[in-house]
């Protein structure tokens, strides 16, 4: 099963490569500034939808021990 912070993990690989990639493409022409950033931004997007999800499949932790509950 692929988890999703295993998910999000992957979205923030790809964010870090496009980043790379796309200032290269821009400064061949083949990609304008406008069109790098704005895919970027959408991979960020998705990225911070993945971290809400992870986030709330994340098991709670107990605020307090058995020695210390009220």
């Amino acid at each position: 099963m692929i988890s999703t912070t295993d998910k999000l993990r992957c979205v923030l690989r790809e964010i870090s490569y496009r980043k790379h990639v796309y200032r290269r493409r821009v400064a061949d022409g083949f990609m304008t500034e406008a069109q790098a950033n704005r895919e970027i931004e959408l991979m960020e997007a998705i990225a911070i939808d993945y971290r809400t999800m992870a986030a709330a499949e994340a098991p709670q932790t107990e605020m307090f021990t058995e020695k210390e509950r009220p």
